[in-house]
């Protein structure tokens, strides 16, 4: 599993010319197939626009650099992953249980398969981040994320903390 947000900075290396074209900005994601839809350029004429790279044209994405087989911009439709960073989750059953911190992605780079979820300071300080994986994720919606009511981030895979 990887971080959003250990790909987001990366230089974006053009594979054709051997040019740098650019830093990712930003993730777009299609929260019904949860997928990743491709990624946007932070510099330039691309600065706040949804054109970006497709997943189709990137070609691996490593430690240090994202690389793309062409320098193929188009319009991306889907969910920013800065708009999803800070969202609230719920169960069910109207219970708070934190806020989304970042996306977890395969490690292709290509599926979504969970978030990071924070129960606030004290809680990250003392037990680490929580994790929510997909198939207890009942509503990805545009502000919330609502999951079946036996999900507690902290029962799930941690990372981080005083305890860990």
């Amino acid at each position: 599993m990887r971080r959003s947000r250990e790909i987001v900075g990366l230089p974006v290396l053009d594979l054709k010319s051997g040019n740098s074209i650019g830093w990712v900005h930003d993730l777009v994601l299609d929260n019904d197939r949860d997928e990743v839809v491709g990624v946007l350029l932070e510099g330039g004429h691309f600065f706040h626009s949804a054109k970006g790279i497709p997943r189709k044209a990137i070609v691996t994405v490593g430690k240090d650099a994202l690389t793309v087989s062409e320098k193929t911009i188009e319009e991306l439709k889907g969910t920013r992953w800065s708009d999803k960073v800070g969202n609230e989750v719920y169960t069910q059953g109207g219970d708070a249980r934190g806020t989304i911190e970042d996306v977890f992605l395969d490690d292709s780079i290509e599926k979504m398969v969970g978030f990071e979820v924070s129960d606030g300071l004290f809680s990250d300080l003392l037990h680490g981040r929580g994790t929510i994986l997909k198939p207890h994720v009942m509503i990805d919606g545009k502000d919330i994320l609502i999951v079946d009511n036996q999900v507690s981030p902290l029962d799930q895979a941690n990372e981080g903390g005083m305890r860990s």
